[in-house]
């Protein structure tokens, strides 16, 4: 799908991507607890490919969980992420800055409210899961997907 609206939408994000940046690294630093590893950041077409992966794939499990307790909602990360690499999205911020893989979460030091933050994404380096945690008015709700 490299049609010319493409390109000329894939520039555009690119340029977003430098008044995205500093805002995006930081809150990648608090959810990771490391400095940002330029080198870790996937392209926007990789990031594209990944997103349209995961369109084509079925859903095997959808599990949605809401609930204000952080520790919950770290406890199910961690069970499921363990040391696995994956890749995380942050609000719209990825559109224009791609995703970052990594193998650590800290949800514990990230404020939503002060980050102007509403949405986390998780996906496994192997596509086969997704979490989703979305934020709205001091309300949390994880939403955990399996895929085939």
């Amino acid at each position: 799908m490299k049609t010319f609206e493409y390109k000329r939408a894939l520039l555009y994000r690119k340029a977003q991507g430098n008044v995205h940046k500093v805002d995006y690294f930081n809150k990648i630093h608090l959810l990771t607890g490391c400095i940002v590893d330029q080198e870790q950041l996937l392209t926007l077409e990789e990031t594209d490919g990944i997103i349209q992966s995961l369109k084509k794939k079925k859903n095997d499990l959808k599990k949605t969980l809401q609930t204000n307790d952080y520790q919950q909602i770290i406890s199910f990360i961690e069970e499921k992420t363990g040391d696995l690499i994956f890749h995380l999205l942050i609000d719209e911020d990825w559109k224009f800055c791609g995703a970052y893989r990594t193998n650590k979460i800290l949800l514990d030091n990230y404020n939503f409210d002060i980050l102007k933050s509403d949405e986390i994404r998780i996906i496994s380096h192997d596509l086969s899961f997704q979490i989703r945690i979305d934020y709205d008015n001091n309300e949390i709700t994880l939403e955990y997907t399996a895929f085939r």
